[in-house]
């Protein structure tokens, strides 16, 4: 049988008053914790003491980097724009089978053109007919200000800038809206500048040719869902394309 507790009047700690442990692992215990102790009062004032010098350290670190990378890289990249063609044009005749893009090929694929008509395609149908009417009443205040595309043409270069800019100004206060409810807005806003920039340049890219017709289709759809410009619409045709 167990030993009855004993009554807490009677309890004792493992060492006496005057600090003699009373049990020899308690006394190595606290011999080690005395030491862990010790080592970590040296490690923390070392590690104080050698912070200053590591900022420094860092700092300098970071400045050699940034300015190795600002003379490396420009190289890099150079090295690598002259390289390329050669590269390209020795894969094209050993691997004819791999289809490899162009510069040309890729300058169209990232063409801005795309990335708005797939967002204008990701609207909802709603948002859709609401773009085409406002494609419309854009379009249609358009020809009445400049009596026409060749109305636009023929004003000076200052006078389209400042409609484009117009357009780029509107373009960037809406692009806020974008993934909201009202997000036609912008790719309306977008489709114009880039439909009359591509007109005034002149540009006959595949990505300027779907461009136009996504637009001219759009604005047709606009003009039968707005009686108003219908009626008001001039006789004269959409361009498709710049001529």
């Amino acid at each position: 049988m167990s030993s009855p507790p004993q009554p807490r009047s009677d309890f004792t700690f493992p060492w006496s008053i005057d600090h003699e442990p009373q049990d020899r692992l308690f006394e190595k215990l606290e011999q080690f914790y005395r030491l862990c102790h010790l080592r970590w009062q040296f490690i923390e004032t070392c590690r104080l003491a050698a912070r200053p010098a590591l900022e420094r350290a860092g700092v300098v670190l970071d400045q050699t980097v940034l300015a190795t990378a600002l003379i490396v890289l420009p190289k890099a990249f150079a090295s690598w724009d002259a390289l390329r063609p050669a590269l390209l044009s020795h894969t094209r005749a050993l691997l004819p089978f791999i289809p490899l893009a162009s510069a040309e090929e890729e300058a169209l694929n990232a063409d801005p053109i795309w990335n708005l008509l797939a967002e204008f395609r990701a609207l909802a149908p709603e948002q859709q007919d609401k773009s085409a009417k406002n494609l419309a009443l854009l379009w249609d205040h358009f020809e009445t200000t400049f009596d026409g595309l060749s109305g636009f043409l023929a004003e000076p270069q200052a006078e389209q800038s400042l409609y484009l800019e117009k357009l780029m100004t509107a373009s960037r206060r809406m692009k806020l809206a974008r993934g909201s409810e009202v997000a036609f807005h912008y790719v309306t806003v977008e489709l114009m500048r880039l439909y009359v920039h591509g007109l005034q340049r002149g540009r006959s890219d595949r990505a300027a040719l779907t461009l136009a017709s996504n637009v001219v289709a759009l604005i047709n759809r606009g003009r039968m869902m707005t009686p108003a410009i219908t009626a008001d619409a001039p006789s004269r045709p959409l361009h498709a394309a710049a001529a």
